[in-house]
């Protein structure tokens, strides 16, 4: 009897049940889109029906964070079950050690493609900072960064660009803390929660105002995601006016902070789906739970970990969270199909139970 190839089973049976939960067929492959759990850091890898790949950041260094396994390894395990031999192209949206830690030892695991980025590193660290947490800055993970990809092709994005990746559309919203200068074909709307709305300019550090924040858009279906973008510049974005129109799909910023996800936000894009990529203690703010849980239109709330500070007011029912006990950790990440027409399937793979949500009206 022929041996079965567990890796190919395992891709392919992500596909039958998001088409199954879909109500598709076959003949109509989605994107593919991977919510990888790496303990509160950011990693989110994409792949197309033609096979083109895309990962948005790549997690913490694998002494921190994500450990046993790293979150390279997690990336690499990710990418080898959808039977990938190259991720084409990897977006690092701002250099914080959860989102850029792992690019050095992805890179020595895995062929990587075109890397994507915002620029030179803007941070920089006050003059007292303890000489232990220096390593961790970005202005000593830049150059660590330039080093690791040097003889990757290489590019730094600023608002409008636009990529194609196979069938999926990338444009650029934020980058470098600039954004759109003029609404997208179809936004451009008023966004009435924009009125009396304040700054808040705690950021959590330079960089993450200047994330590159993107519109993915595949037929019909639109994603946006925005790295760790902060509050000031998501005001930037949808006041007066929303510049990027609604979302079918919305990964939650800088993984549930206060900081951002702001209602004049969250009105604007109006997701129907919102993945939070929190860990167990980072991230999961009650104040950002209870923005994104209660914007118009959304249908489905999930998260890669209970978010511990918020307590089971401030959390989605465990069926919806990939990683509800953190003293068993299972490090398991959401899966979601996104159809042309619209359609979103994602399934919780600790229990694998899909949810499909219809198209856009």
């Amino acid at each position: 009897m022929k041996p079965v190839n567990r890796l190919r089973f395992v891709v392919t049976s992500w596909i039958l049940a998001g088409l199954s939960c879909a109500g598709a067929a076959a003949a109509d492959p989605p994107l593919q889109i991977v919510s990888i759990d790496v303990e509160g850091g950011a990693a989110t890898l994409y792949l197309t029906p033609e096979g083109k790949s895309l990962l948005i950041d790549s997690g913490w260094p694998g002494s921190m964070g994500a450990t046993s396994p790293s979150s390279a390894e997690r990336i690499v395990a990710a990418a080898r079950k959808l039977s990938l031999r190259k991720i084409d192209y990897l977006l690092v949206t701002h250099y914080h050690v959860d989102h850029v830690g792992g690019v050095q030892e992805l890179l020595g695991r895995f062929p990587v493609g075109e890397i994507l980025d915002h620029g030179p590193n803007r941070e920089v660290a006050a003059a007292d900072t303890p000489q232990a947490y220096m390593a961790l800055q970005p202005q000593t993970l830049y150059p660590e960064y330039l080093r690791a990809i040097a003889g990757h092709p290489h590019r730094s994005l600023k608002p409008g660009d636009t990529l194609r990746i196979g069938s999926l559309n990338l444009t650029v919203v934020t980058s470098d803390r600039q954004v759109l200068a003029k609404p997208l074909p179809g936004a451009g709307q008023a966004t009435p929660e924009c009125a009396g709305m304040t700054d808040k300019d705690m950021d959590g550090g330079e960089e993450n105002p200047r994330s590159v924040g993107v519109l993915l858009t595949f037929g019909r279906a639109r994603i946006v995601s925005l790295g760790d973008l902060t509050w000031n510049v998501e005001k930037a974005l949808v006041c007066p006016t929303n510049k990027v129109g609604h979302a079918d799909l919305f990964f939650v910023s800088n993984h549930g902070t206060n900081l951002n996800n702001s209602p004049a936000l969250l009105h604007a894009l109006s997701p129907r789906v919102a993945i939070m990529g929190n860990g167990a203690r980072k991230g999961g703010d009650p104040e950002s739970y209870d923005t994104v849980s209660g914007s118009p239109g959304l249908e489905g709330f999930f998260e890669l970990h209970y978010a511990e500070k918020g307590g089971p007011e401030h959390n989605p029912p465990e069926a919806y969270i990939a990683n509800p006990d953190a003293k068993h950790d299972q490090h398991l990440p959401l899966h979601v199909a996104v159809f042309a027409d619209g359609r979103l399937a994602v399934t919780n793979e600790r229990t694998g139970r899909c949810w499909t949500f219809g198209p856009p009206r």
